[in-house]
This record gives structure tokens, sequence and C-alpha cells, in this order.
């Protein structure tokens, strides 16, 4: 992989903004200002992934933590399992760990198998992927070749392990698995039948060291390349979901065969045209199409943003493309929105419940006073905005609200204090989406969702470390979501496990009763303005 410098890793801030050893638990009472309860696990090692899933059949969330231990050759990847007990707690060491297969590079988390219990994880590997049962010790495996050329997992990243979507909803009945290789995508079901193989775009740059200059690395060969960014949906209304396939460069349609499966060649291939030559010359800028639907008529429409330039002269411009008939006129867009001197980030989320996405904008500008400024606070300033739909079948042109937020973050590290600001679990289950902050890697921040927006009031907080990454979960079964927090980027940092107690404001009664009532769940309430 092409290396990147210190600076590099604090530009990818910008574009962002995107064994266990026994113990007593470290239990936070819960007072009048608790939000969560709160358990610590300790952990010995890296702790690269965690998530809450049902793994053993039970009915009951768990928990898995992936920890890497030494580094190269002699490393270890181990991944702990702790099952959720009877009174809803997890303990503080493994009910059982295994070994993660050799060569795993990225993971999802599905439930596949009708023969094993619970959700297996899905790890990508060099030619295929395998299914690791993690419902007991046993460590039951499948192994689902991928036929054609090496996929995008020829070795583990050496920095960890990343959750990435291998498995959808929506191709034909019941879950199917989407293989990223080498220039095509194998289609796949569960029981390793092959569906189909894409002929997917593909882009690559390289460097050579060649041993002549003054430059010392650590090979002499090394590689960026990228898959293409993938949606399902219906993009020619025939009730079937198709796949979509884009880069900076294209967009390529895989349609849906009423026999099922796909053609290896794309249906429809259509240039963006949109890269300026001096930026594809010094490899700036960027292109991101996202397909959405929406004006809420079942069809896939396109959100392509658009950032031109350098971070002297940074430009981003978003265009909507609605669907036309089973395509998109790339050159005239239904919308259009333009930042300047910003690098932007554009997402499609239902924020309000109403069953139609809002477009949500992040902001950041890149000009030298703020550079300094950055260099000097250690904050990165991030606008928010959020446009809502318009009977127009498009977004409103002025937003529903609007709010700037400092992201602090770490000379050391390159990276934020906590994890990064999300926007997508509804917390108090009022129907509205929430926000998520870290408070500085200090506490847990949430920015509840309102008929004003989410920043309408200040933030409902609760103090405790937030460095890493959060991952949230219905792990108490009563409609609100927990979380779990772990930190991939330090050594023996314990995993946080918060279970939502339901008192944020507005929070509906809780739809699981308690365990002292021994009666029914309570009647969900509907959200407010239903």
């Amino acid at each position: 992989m092409r290396r990147r410098c210190a600076f590099a890793d604090v530009l990818f801030l910008f574009a962002v903004v995107v064994p266990l050893v026994l113990a007593v638990p470290l239990v936070v009472p819960a007072g009048a200002e608790d939000w969560f309860d709160v358990i610590e696990i300790p952990s010995q090692g890296r702790s690269v992934a965690a998530e809450l899933a049902e793994l053993d059949g039970d009915g009951r969330t768990d928990l898995f933590v992936v920890v890497l231990d030494g580094i190269p050759p002699e490393e270890e990847r181990t991944v702990h399992v702790h099952l959720q007990r009877d009174d809803g707690g997890f303990g503080t060491t493994s009910d059982h760990s295994l070994a993660l297969p050799r060569y795993s590079a990225v993971y999802d988390v599905a439930d596949l198998r009708p023969d094993s219990p619970g959700a297996e994880l899905v790890l990508l590997g060099p030619s295929g992927v395998t299914l690791l049962s993690l419902a007991n010790g046993s460590g039951l495996r499948w192994f689902l070749p991928a036929p054609g050329p090496t996929t995008f997992g020829p070795a583990e990243d050496e920095r960890g392990l990343e959750s990435f979507p291998l498995v959808y909803d929506g191709i034909g009945a019941g879950p199917t698995l989407l293989v990223p290789q080498i220039g095509q995508l194998a289609v796949l079901r569960p029981d390793g039948e092959v569906l189909a193989t894409l002929d997917v775009p593909r882009r690559a740059n390289y460097f050579v060291n060649t041993n002549r200059g003054l430059v010392s690395l650590e090979s002499n060969l090394q590689l960026f390349i990228d898959h293409p960014r993938l949606s399902v949906g219906d993009v020619n209304g025939d009730g079937r979901s198709d796949i979509v396939a884009s880069t900076r460069h294209e967009v390529r349609v895989f349609e849906a065969r009423a026999e099922g499966g796909f053609a290896f060649e794309p249906d429809r291939v259509l240039p963006l045209r949109m890269v300026t030559p001096r930026d594809h010359i010094r490899g700036s800028g960027g292109i991101a199409v996202e397909a959405a639907d929406v004006d809420a008529d079942g069809l896939l429409d396109l959100i392509v943003t658009h950032t031109r330039g350098s971070m002297a002269d940074a430009k981003t411009t978003l265009g909507v493309y609605p669907n036309q008939d089973g395509s998109w006129a790339l050159e005239a867009p239904g919308q259009e929105f333009t930042s300047d001197a910003a690098v932007g980030s554009n997402a499609a989320l239902d924020v309000d419940g109403d069953g139609r996405p809002e477009l949500l904008r992040i902001e950041l500008e890149l000009s030298v006073l703020e550079v300094v400024e950055v260099l000097i606070s250690r904050e990165v300033d991030v606008e928010f905005s959020v446009h809502g739909s318009s009977s127009a079948g498009l977004f409103d042109t002025r937003p529903w609200f609007r709010k700037k937020l400092s992201i602090p973050f770490s000379f050391e590290t390159f990276r934020p204090n906590g994890f990064l600001p999300t926007w997508s679990p509804d917390l108090n289950g009022d129907g509205i989406a929430d926000f998520v902050s870290s408070g500085n890697g200090e506490a847990i921040e949430v920015y509840l969702g309102g008929p004003e927006g989410p920043f309408a009031r200040s933030p409902e907080r609760q103090d405790m470390p937030t460095a890493g990454m959060i991952r949230f979960a219905d792990a108490s079964a009563d409609g609100l979501p927990d979380f779990v927090i772990f930190d991939p980027h330090n050594f023996d940092v314990p995993i946080r496990v918060g279970r939502n107690l339901g008192k944020l404001p507005g929070s509906r009664p809780r739809l699981s009763p308690s365990p002292d009532d021994g009666g029914a769940p309570a009647a969900a309430v509907p959200p407010s303005g239903s």
C-alpha cells in the first residue's frame, strides 16, 4: 500500500469528518445524570474490533472482541466471546476464545448458516470468505471460495481489523455475499453457490523505488488500489435489486435477471467525466457516488459529491441526479449544492423517521488560516447541516438546521481524542435519529433529535472515557440502542459496554418487562407526530 505521511493522516481525518484477564468489573452506578449503566471489561493487548450480536442462538445479544497481541511476525489474533448472562450482564473473562483465521482482512457479522446457531463472523481472505461460528469453543467454520482473481483481502491489515459490508439483503431470497476481487465482484450464496461474477471497474496507482534516488523505503514497489463503491436497489423499476458499482471515473449498472443472477458485463456504463486533468495527474480531489431512493418512488437516484483541487483551492460540489427511466442524466443534475474552499462529505439519511431520506452535509474549511488555527487549537471545526426532503422530490435548498462542531484530535496519533461523531442511533426511541459525540474523549454526549433538529438543546452528557470507536446494538432487547466502545489504537484499554437505561428525555416506556415485574412487555408508544 502507498505510505501516507503524518500530515496525510491529518487530511484523512479531515476527509472522514469519515486474551482477557480475570478482574472485577467496574460498574458505574446509575445516578440522576447517568443515561447508561457502563461495565468495563479488562483487555490485554490491542482490541481492534468489538460487536454486540446474537452468537449462540439463545435469543440474547452477546459480545465478541478481537484482540491483537504482539507485533509481526509473532503477533497473535484472537476473538474472545462473552455470552450474555441471565441477568443481562457479561463476564469479565471470555466464555471461549478462538484464533482468527490467517490473513483475515476485514469482517462482517450475519446469521448465514441454518446448521449453526446465532450469527457468524464473516471474514474476507485472499481467495474467498470464511464463516466462523462463535457459538461455542469448537470453532466451526466454512470456507466459500470466490472464483477468479484474488480478493481485496490478500493479507490481514497490520494496523487492525475493520468492519466492512460483505453481506447484503434483497438480492434474491435471503442474504447474499458480495465478495470484492481485483476487477471482479463475486456474488455468492451462504452455501457457497456462485450466483454471478461481475466485471467491475478497477483503478490503481503505483510507487516504484528504483534505488537510484535519495529516498529509502521499506519496499521497492508500493500499490494503492481501490474497489468500486457498491449500492444495491432497484434501478430499472422491475422490482428486483440491481447492483451499482462506481469509481471516480464511471458508474456501472448490473441489472438482476428474471431467472436470478447477473450478467458478467454491465448493462450500462456511464462515464462521469468530472475529474479535472490537473486532479488526475496529482491524484487530488475525489468523487463519491451514493445511490439512494431520494424521492421515495422505489428507484435508486444518485448523489455525487465532487471535491476538486488541493488544500489551497478545494471546492466541493454535490449533485442530485433523479432516476429517469432506469438511468441518470449525469450532464444535468436535478439539484446542486456548492461549497467554496471546503472539503465536503454527504450522505442520505432518514433523520426524522418519515421514510424519506434527508441530506446530511459535512463541510470543513481548508484555508491557510484554518490550518493554522487547527495547529494551534488542536481542534477541527466541522459544520453539519441537514436539508429536508422537498415537495419536488429532491431536497430543500435551505437547510433544516446547521451547526458547527469542534472535534479535538491528538498530535501524537493524528486521530480524534474520542470516537468520531455518529448520526444514526435513536437512543430515546422517539423515532427521530439522535447525534452522538465523544466529548473530547471524556464523555458520551447525546444531542437528541426533535422538530428543530438535534442541536436545538444542550447535549445530555455522561462522563466516561470514550477514546476509540463505538458500536450500537440493542443488547437488552428493550427497543433502545446500547453501545460498546473499544480503542484499537492503544494497548490494554478496557472494553466499555453501556446499557441504555431508558432515562433520556423523551424516552418511551421500556419494551421488555423488568426482571421484577414478571409481566408482559410495555406497549410501544408511537413517536410524537406519528
